[in-house]
């Protein structure tokens, strides 16, 4: 088949269709922030109108934020942002398709209004509530009914728009297909508006499944999703626009504010931007900082610097994201230090030209073992001791923050989370926990990435090539082989893998129950955690709910 034949195919195919600029504003709203969230849509909106737009269109719950959980319950707040979106649409000229909250008949509704001629002329109720991992839509809405089939005139035609709300795109496991249904009720294109949180390379999952409904439909496909991070969940943009070919003619750049213009009538193919997933993960982190200093109204953050390799890490993620003159370390040696940490961390908050103190704890944690020794009469020295000096740091910490209204940042991983192996009160203390989804293992893979794209040692080399250690007793250095046991937690927590089941995989039964047993029994701990930052698909947090007494132990066979 000649290539002026397939072209000549083509233009007939759109010759038929419409023509119009639709403008995909991914943005960056704050939840509860309605006036401020009024003022982002509005000046995005006069932006995209500037740019030649047709059509404008935001993400899911942009009025709100998202996601607002029992906010929903306060007095007056649905109804103000009825509110808010009754004067937006006073501004609409051309078409404006964004996300609220509808409230009828005492029922609340995930909804998408469409605004044109300064009044509202459609609603859409969200007809998929996910209700897994960190959503619980059913519990605050109710379901939609109607398909969301709209006309509205662009460019003197009259065009059928088929909306879909997040969910309503994922419908695998639903007895509705939304998108099969809108193409059989004479849609012309899909508008999709999400608020659809990031995971690891979640773009190719999205843009594959987009692709399988424009294959089934072969109509074009246009996906607005939410940007920024609200407490541990960080929302990645990555809007995209594909044409009725099934070809990516518009996508957003990842964890950034943008408006993507896409002409209905395009042929220009867009490669996928690439981005390893370390370097994905590290700029997730940096954003959920940027954001959860930005919206909880801090500026400034101090950190424990161990001479570690996670403190490390922590440390370049809260300089990146906040600035090094933002970012305060502090070293806090005891009788068991090693002077090569204290030189590595030294040495990294020069790298970083952070502001750097020192303060020394072995006479504060003599003063504690004196006081208990008498009721430590009679005892082996063990992990009492050890976490004295652990919650002596923490204390420290604690008011040094406020005193000069500095955060603290935890900086435990998701591995030694997941066992236990970290001090309440101690190195968990703290108002975010940066790295507590990211495993021991891309601590270390990360770390490199950083050095790598810095071009220097950013990250002292022997914060990575040395064992690692919590520095509580003599000579101690961690009981775990990280390389064999992370993968085998993150198989636990994030895969759900049974015991039974790694096992047959033929890791070793003792190690395996050992580990799952662990994880089993600190969930006490976990709970008592600062929030993290989602990375995975099942971070510790509201996607993992499991109870505090479990008598479970695991299926064995």
């Amino acid at each position: 088949m000649s290539f002026n034949f397939v072209f000549s195919l083509r233009l007939c195919a759109f010759a038929a269709t419409f023509k119009m600029k639709i403008a995909l504003c991914q943005v960056n709203p704050t939840v509860g922030a309605l006036d401020a969230n009024k003022e982002l849509i509005l000046s995005k909106y006069r932006e995209a109108i500037e740019g030649g737009a047709d059509i404008v269109v935001f993400p899911e719950m942009v009025i709100t934020g998202y996601p607002v959980a029992d906010l929903l319950y306060e007095d007056g707040f649905v109804e103000e942002n009825m509110v808010v979106l009754g004067e937006i649409a006073e501004k609409a000229t051309v078409p404006l398709i964004l996300g609220y909250i509808h409230k009828e008949n005492g029922d609340l509704f995930n909804s998408a209004a469409v605004c044109i001629h300064g009044k509202q002329i459609y609603r859409y109720d969200k007809i998929l509530l996910p209700t897994y991992d960190v959503f619980d839509e059913h519990r605050y809405f109710t379901a939609g009914t109607d398909l969301g089939l709209c006309e509205v005139e662009i460019n003197g035609e009259t065009v059928k728009l088929g909306l879909e709300i997040c969910e309503d795109l994922w419908d695998e496991n639903y007895d509705r297909k939304v998108t099969a249904e809108l193409k059989a009720a004479g849609s012309e294109c899909i508008i999709n508006i999400s608020a659809s949180p990031y995971h690891e390379l979640r773009l190719n999952e999205r843009l594959g499944l987009v692709r399988n409904k424009v294959q089934e439909t072969h109509i074009p496909f246009y996906y607005c999703n939410l940007v920024g991070a609200q407490d541990e969940l960080i929302f990645d943009g990555q809007s995209l626009a594909l044409n009725g070919f099934g070809e990516l003619i518009g996508v957003g750049k990842i964890f950034t504010e943008e408006i993507i213009y896409a002409d209905s009538e395009s042929f220009t193919r867009i490669e996928l931007p690439h981005e390893d997933r370390e370097g994905e993960m590290y700029h997730a982190l940096v954003l959920g900082v940027k954001d959860y200093f930005k919206k909880t109204g801090h500026k400034s953050a101090v950190i424990g610097l161990s001479g570690g390799i996670d403190s490390s890490l922590v440390a370049c993620i809260v300089v990146d994201a906040l600035g090094k003159d933002n970012v305060h370390g502090v070293s806090m040696p005891s009788v068991f230090s090693s002077e090569h940490s204290k030189d590595d961390a030294r040495q990294l908050a020069e790298n970083l030209g952070i502001d750097y103190q020192t303060i020394t704890i072995h006479e504060i944690v003599d003063e504690y073992e004196k006081t208990l020794q008498s009721h430590f009469e009679n005892t082996d020295r063990d992990v009492a001791e050890e976490n004295i000096q652990a919650r002596v740091r923490g204390n420290l910490l604690m008011a040094l923050s406020n005193k000069h209204h500095w955060l603290v940042l935890s900086t435990g991983n998701k591995t030694e989370l997941a066992l236990g192996y970290c001090t309440l009160y101690g190195d968990m203390s703290g108002g975010l926990a940066v790295i507590s989804d990211l495993s021991k293992t891309d601590v270390y893979g990360v770390s490199r990435r950083v050095n790598k794209h810095a071009g220097f040692e950013r990250i002292p080399e022997n914060c990575i090539s040395k064992p690692p250690s919590a520095e509580l007793a003599p000579d101690q250095v961690d009981p775990f082989d990280y390389d064999e046991v992370s993968p085998l937690v993150d198989a636990i927590v994030e895969d759900r893998k049974s015991l039974a089941q790694l096992t047959a995989d033929g890791h070793d039964e003792e190690l395996v129950e050992s580990l799952y047993q662990k994880i089993r029994i600190n969930e006490y701990k976990r709970r008592q955690a600062a929030p993290g930052i989602r990375l995975t698909k099942k971070a510790f947090g509201t996607g993992r709910r499991m109870p505090i007494v479990n008598h479970y132990r695991g299926k064995k066979s």
